[in-house]
Formats: structure tokens, sequence, C-alpha cells
């Protein structure tokens, strides 16, 4: 498991969850909450990939060459 799904599990769900309830919103209101923070860090996640995969699969960005 990632980096970036521990830290999606651990810290931020829990904080929207308990912000909205501390907020006063209803258990429901917190669970959408909770879903919208984990589809918009997954779209951000997917976003990324695709920003980074399509230069490297067209050979713009490539890893560095050494030289001697």
């Amino acid at each position: 498991m990632g980096q970036g799904a521990v830290s999606i599990g651990l810290v931020t769900l829990p904080g929207a969850f308990v912000g909205v309830l501390l907020g006063g919103g209803s258990a429901v209101q917190a669970g959408a909450t909770q879903l919208l923070v984990l589809v918009a860090l997954l779209a951000v996640d997917a976003v990324a990939v695709a920003i980074t995969v399509e230069p490297v699969a067209d050979g713009i960005l490539r890893r560095a060459t050494r030289y001697p």
C-alpha cells in the first residue's frame, strides 16, 4: 500500500467526517463529505498519472543520462 493510501484512510477522511459532525452536520452529511474528499483525492491522483505518462509515452520526458 502506498503512502497516499495511508494518509487517505488515517488522516484526511476522519478529519473531514469529524469536522462536519463538530460543525453541526448530520452523519449522512459527514459521510457524503467523506466520500467527496476520497473521490477528489483519487481524481487528483489520476490526473497526476496522466500528466506524467503522456510525456513519457511520447518520448518527451526521458530519464537523465549520465555523462562520464
